[in-house]
């Protein structure tokens, strides 16, 4: 292990990248960020490190040198292809790769899931326009456990099947300034809550912002150092028809005090479907305790739900999470995470779960996580996740 630092600079960069290439299209995954290194590894703005204004997607170079001067066990040359590829400035490239393990047992009568799979295999790039406009991408293939010939999930429309290749993340942006005003018009996630990478969440599952459900949008905002706002129209996949079928309106805005170490946002979306309209507010909150090591955040949504096929019948809906974030050592993070999801606020019956995450990046590209979720229903079994997953990025 200790001669591994001083092969990556030669051998290795040339020998991942022909692996990844040669094993890239073999699944479709996330390309969400880490809010919990917004506040803790000095950067402020999500868009300090990512292109994209309100995170994920591909790193800036900046972003790309905390890989491995801040945020690696063993540091690394976090530059694209480990250095041993020069892009030219106009053009930014990655890639990224990730095989998993889950045991899965809802207390399916056949017994608990259990499979070793790609999730995920994307390529990403961005060329740099005249005049701060850039066009950026993200594709692959879609990576499941599920027999190919199912809908999944039912709001896809169509089997996995008969669409493997997808394009998740494709815009044209507008982004003269790090700070200042931008515009986006493309197929995203429009910018809206914690923006956690495990999809499976219920600020995420339950809120619109489930795998492969970006939406076609118009988004704008102005980033500050201090705050920032959002404003986006969203309306459903017409290319595909893959993902959600709502369409509407969505703003964030965030502003960041004590001395960029806490956070706190106020966010509204309002959704248009066959049948139901919802309209949903929430906050969502960030502190980092610097002698702790410790990132605190939370988030908690208000969904008011009309269904304008039964009468105009409405129901109440409260979802929400709230967690904490260790960094002991440099490269590892435990996450510790509760969630609520409250159906029908005139229900007693809801939802709660408890998740344990364990990253580890031991060097620059490498990342190693182990996660472990209850879920408690109301008057049901316990629902018992194991996860373990391998990701590397060029």
């Amino acid at each position: 292990m200790r001669r591994l630092p001083r092969i990556l600079p030669s051998v290795w960069p040339l020998v991942l990248l022909s692996a990844a290439l040669g094993v890239l299209l073999l699944a479709e995954g996330s390309a969400r960020a880490y809010p919990q290194f917004q506040l803790s590894s000095g950067a402020t703005r999500c868009n300090q490190c990512h292109y994209a204004p309100a995170g994920g997607g591909l790193l800036n170079s900046y972003g790309r040198d905390a890989v491995g001067d801040q945020l690696s066990t063993f540091g690394g040359n976090g530059a694209f292809a480990h250095g041993a590829v020069s892009l030219p400035a106009w053009l930014a490239l990655g890639a990224d790769l990730r095989g998993a393990f889950v045991d899965n047992d809802v207390q399916d009568p056949a017994g608990p899931t259990v499979a070793v799979f790609p999730m995920q295999a994307d390529l990403s790039a961005r060329v740099a326009l005249p005049k701060g406009f850039s066009v950026s991408a993200i594709g692959g293939l879609r990576g499941q456990v599920r027999d190919p010939s199912l809908l999944v999930p039912i709001q896809n429309f169509q089997p996995v099947s008969t669409s493997e290749l997808i394009s998740r993340e494709h815009y044209l942006m507008w982004e003269p300034e790090a700070t200042g005003p931008y515009l986006r018009i493309g197929r995203f996630y429009a910018p809206y809550g914690l923006r956690m990478a495990e999809h499976i969440l219920y600020i995420n599952r339950d809120l619109g912002f489930d795998e492969l459900e970006e939406t076609y949008n118009v988004s704008g905002g102005y980033i500050l150092p201090e705050a920032e706002v959002h404003l986006t129209l969203f309306a459903p996949d017409f290319v595909r028809h893959i993902g959600s079928d709502e369409k509407g309106f969505a703003a964030y805005l965030e502003t960041r005090f004590h001395d960029d170490t806490a956070a706190l946002a106020g966010q509204l979306r309002v959704a248009l479907a066959p049948g139901v309209t919802k309209v949903m507010s929430g906050i969502v909150g960030k502190a980092y305790l610097e002698r702790l090591r410790t990132q605190l955040f939370g988030e908690v949504d208000l969904v008011n739900q009309i269904f304008t096929d039964l009468d105009d019948t409405t129901r109440t809906q409260i979802v929400g999470a709230a967690g904490l974030a260790v960094l002991p050592t440099t490269g590892v993070m435990v996450t510790l995470l509760g969630e609520r999801n409250q159906v029908d606020v005139q229900v007693p019956d809801a939802w709660t779960a408890a998740t344990a995450l364990v990253n580890w990046f031991p060097y620059a590209h490498v990342e190693l996580q182990l996660m472990e979720r209850l879920q408690f229903p109301t008057g049901g079994s316990t629902a018992s996740t194991l996860f373990f997953q391998i990701h590397y990025f060029l």
